[in-house]
C-alpha cells in the first residue's frame, strides 16, 4: 500500500511540475522579431461596424504614452511611468463610462499571473471557458493591435482612457481593428486556441504604459466584478522588463523598498543602454526591415543616429519619416525608438 501511495505521489508531483504555460515574459519580446505577417483567413474575421478615430485627440491617453500607438506590436518601446512617490492611482471606471464588463463567461482561473513551478514568469491569468465564448472589452476604450501575435495567436489589445490596456490572446475570431472605438462589453471575438495554446483559453492581461501586472489587483473574478473603483500601483507592482527584442527577457525583480520616482514624461529608455553590443540593434533592425520587406519598414534608432542619416539609409527623405510617424519636430527622437521609415 505504502508503495502505491509513493509512486501515486510521484506522478502526482510530475503532473505538476509539468505543467504546460502558454505564454511567458519571452513571447512579446519574441514576437517583436519572429512573427510574420499572417493572412488572417476570412472566416476568422468577423469585422464589426464600430465607429474609428479620426484624429490622434480621439486616442486614449495619447500625450501620456509619448504619442506612441503601434498597431503591430504588443510592446516595442519602455517609457518612463509617471509615479509620484511611488504611487500611482487610476479610476477605473469614471462616471462617463460605460460599467465594467468582465472579458467572457468563463469556469475557472486555469493559470494566475506570477512565476510557475517551471521557473517562467505569466504575464496574465487564463481563463477556462468553452470554445465561441464571445469576447467582450472590459473597459471603454480604443483598439490599438487586432492581429495573430507569436504565442498569443490571435490577439487584441485595448487602451481605456485611463492609460490602461487590456490584453485578449488566443482567440478563435476576431471582430476589430485598431482604430475603432469601443464600450464596454462590446464583443470583440471569440475564444478559441490560437498561438501556444491546447485547450480553449482566453489569456487576459492588463498593462499600464507597456508594463505587466496582475489583473487581480483590479478585477474580483470570483464575483465578476471590480476590486474597487480605483487602484494604486507602486513601482513593485509593474514587472518591468528589460527591452532586448531577441526574446533574452529579463524580469526585474520586485522592489518593496523602491525609492520614490519623479514623474518624468515624454521620455524613453535606450535600448542602447539596455544593450552595450551595438550589434543587437542592428540584428533587430534587418530582422525588422526583412519582415516588412515590401510593406511597411520600420527601424530602431541607434545612439548618434540622425533623421537625415536614417532617410539616407532607406533612401526617403526626412519629411516623409516625419509624416509617417506624425511627428512634427525631428528632435523629437530617441535612441531606442521605433520608426517607420516607409
Amino acid at each position: 500500500m505504502r508503495r502505491l501511495m509513493f509512486v501515486f505521489l510521484c506522478c502526482m508531483n510530475v503532473a505538476l511540475m509539468a505543467q504546460s504555460i502558454d505564454i511567458t515574459a519571452f513571447s512579446q519580446n519574441r514576437a517583436l522579431v519572429d512573427t510574420p505577417k499572417v493572412a488572417l483567413l476570412s472566416e476568422q474575421v468577423l469585422m464589426s461596424s464600430y465607429p474609428s478615430v479620426s484624429e490622434t485627440f480621439q486616442i486614449p491617453s495619447y500625450s501620456l504614452y509619448d504619442e506612441y500607438w503601434d498597431v503591430e506590436h504588443l510592446r516595442s518601446r519602455m517609457l518612463t511611468i509617471p509615479f509620484t512617490e511611488d504611487k500611482l492611482m487610476l479610476i477605473m471606471v469614471a462616471a462617463s463610462n460605460n460599467p465594467f464588463e468582465v472579458p467572457c463567461s468563463f469556469d475557472d482561473i486555469s493559470l494566475k499571473y506570477g512565476p510557475t513551478k517551471g521557473g517562467d514568469f505569466h504575464p496574465g491569468v487564463d481563463l477556462k471557458v468553452e470554445p465561441q465564448t464571445l469576447v467582450k472589452s472590459s473597459f471603454d476604450g480604443v483598439v490599438r493591435m487586432a492581429k495573430y501575435y507569436g504565442d498569443y495567436g490571435l490577439t487584441v489589445v485595448i487602451r481605456h482612457y485611463n492609460g490602461l490596456e487590456t490584453v485578449y490572446a488566443h482567440l478563435d475570431k476576431l471582430c476589430v481593428k485598431p482604430g475603432q472605438m469601443l464600450n464596454a462589453g462590446d464583443v470583440i471575438g471569440q475564444t478559441g486556441k490560437t498561438g501556444n495554446c491546447k485547450e480553449p483559453l482566453l489569456h487576459f492581461e492588463t498593462r499600464f504604459m507597456n508594463e505587466y501586472f496582475d489583473p487581480e489587483l483590479i478585477i474580483d473574478f470570483e464575483n465578476e466584478t471590480l476590486v474597487k473603483n480605483t487602484c494604486v500601483l507602486t513601482s513593485s507592482d509593474l514587472n518591468v522588463t528589460d527591452l532586448d527584442m531577441l526574446g533574452k527577457t529579463v524580469v526585474k525583480p520586485s522592489n518593496t523598498t523602491a525609492k520614490p520616482v519623479t514623474p518624468v514624461m515624454n521620455t524613453t529608455t535606450s535600448v542602447e543602454e539596455k544593450n552595450p553590443q551595438r550589434e543587437v540593434i542592428q540584428q533587430v533592425n534587418a530582422q525588422l526591415k526583412q519582415a516588412f520587406d515590401g510593406e511597411e519598414v520600420y527601424h530602431v534608432i541607434q545612439k548618434g543616429e540622425t533623421l537625415y542619416r536614417i532617410a539616407t539609409q532607406y533612401k526617403t527623405t526626412t519629411t516623409e519619416i516625419l509624416r509617417l510617424n506624425n511627428i512634427d519636430d525631428a528632435d523629437r527622437i530617441a535612441a531606442g525608438q521605433r520608426i517607420r521609415v516607409k
